[in-house]
């Protein structure tokens, strides 16, 4: 049986190659077009603009993942129909259900190249295309190592963005018109009410006379920040952008300073239910080549493949979008999709 895993599993594999291929080549394509009416925008090139989209590839590929799983496992199920291997496997006594625990386990392996790719490859890599393209565009610096900015004779510097959007390690430099320090400050981090509005976490700060210096502590302490709406946009990674455990960190931090996380709640729940959905795909497949709608030709069963893919992306972002407006919970939202999915494959392969 294990021969006949490895068999089923490099049919279907084969066909994820294909499907990924098509997909990702369309879909990056119109993304360079898409990113080439932001070339000449301070030193953006369209050199820049290429590799741009080539970082964001892997990105694009874990959004992509539901339907290049449906699509490849219809296409490598249907290969084996095709050729009437499924029907000599089954006159050999393996059972449908046999053959679709072969099909299934692919789906995992898929399920966790999924995971894999959104924790550890797709958001490193989007970050920095992101980072490259607001540097060239913007000429404004946005990195997890940090940035600095002076306002007057004011001087801010920010050692670090925790989960790409938290300030933290925040040092704070006042000086007067002859160039003396006057105050300095230290904070761990900050919650960022609104642009020009930050509370500072744990606080130390001196303020320096001719004679002495005073020190303070503060458990928190508000600050007028020097940052336009403009430059926190340019300077804080987007939550799309960041990984599971970073979107699970900042929901964290937002609930912990009694701020609204809502929808990075929602996009961390996004996030978790697309291997799911990736999966769910993988098991709608299996009838297909197996249940009653096993007679139809392969053109009609990718064209009816294509319009599920196509439907479940609309109707998950549709009810992504209701969801929110009248406040349902993020799990309920993402992952009723993934039921429906589910409900309807075993529907289909229990039919007679």
């Amino acid at each position: 049986m294990r021969l006949l895993d490895r068999y089923i599993a490099r049919r279907v594999f084969r066909g994820y190659a294909l499907i990924m291929l098509i997909l990702v080549s369309a879909f990056s394509l119109i993304a360079l077009v898409r990113e080439l009416d932001s070339v000449g925008k301070g030193t953006y090139s369209a050199s820049d603009a290429a590799l741009y989209v080539l970082l964001t590839l892997p990105g694009w590929m874990v959004e992509l993942a539901p339907a290049m799983a449906l699509l490849g496992a219809i296409v490598g199920l249907g290969e084996l129909a095709a050729g009437e291997e499924l029907t000599v496997m089954q006159a050999l006594s393996v059972s449908r259900a046999r053959i679709a625990w072969s099909v299934l386990k692919t789906g995992l392996l898929v399920m966790l190249a999924v995971i894999g790719m959104q924790e550890f490859v797709a958001p490193k890599l989007n970050q920095l295309a992101f980072e490259r393209r607001t540097q060239a565009i913007s000429g404004v610096e946005s990195t997890r190592r940090g940035f600095w900015s002076r306002n007057g004779q004011r001087v801010v510097h920010v050692r670090r963005l925790l989960h790409g959007r938290i300030p933290s390690e925040i040092e704070i430099y006042q000086f007067d018109n002859n160039g003396g320090l006057r105050f300095v400050a230290w904070a761990k981090e900050a919650i960022i009410q609104n642009s020009d509005r930050w509370v500072l976490q744990d606080v130390r700060q001196q303020i320096i006379t001719k004679n002495e210096t005073f020190t303070e502590h503060f458990a928190q302490l508000p600050w007028d920040s020097p940052f336009t709406p403009e430059e926190i946009t340019k300077i804080m990674l987007p939550v799309e952008m960041l990984s599971p455990s970073e979107l699970y960190g900042y929901v964290q931090y937002l609930k912990r300073a009694g701020l609204a996380a809502d929808r990075p709640e929602l996009t961390l729940w996004q996030s978790i239910s697309m291997p799911l959905s990736a999966l769910a795909m993988v098991i709608l497949a299996i009838p297909y080549v197996l249940g009653p709608i096993r007679q139809v030709s392969a053109g009609k069963r990718m064209l009816h493949g294509g319009l599920i893919g196509a439907s479940f992306h609309a109707s998950r972002q549709l009810i992504i979008q209701l969801g929110s407006l009248v406040h349902l919970p993020a799990a309920l939202i993402t992952l009723s999709p993934v039921v429906v999915i589910l409900g309807v494959a075993v529907w289909l392969y229990r039919r007679p």
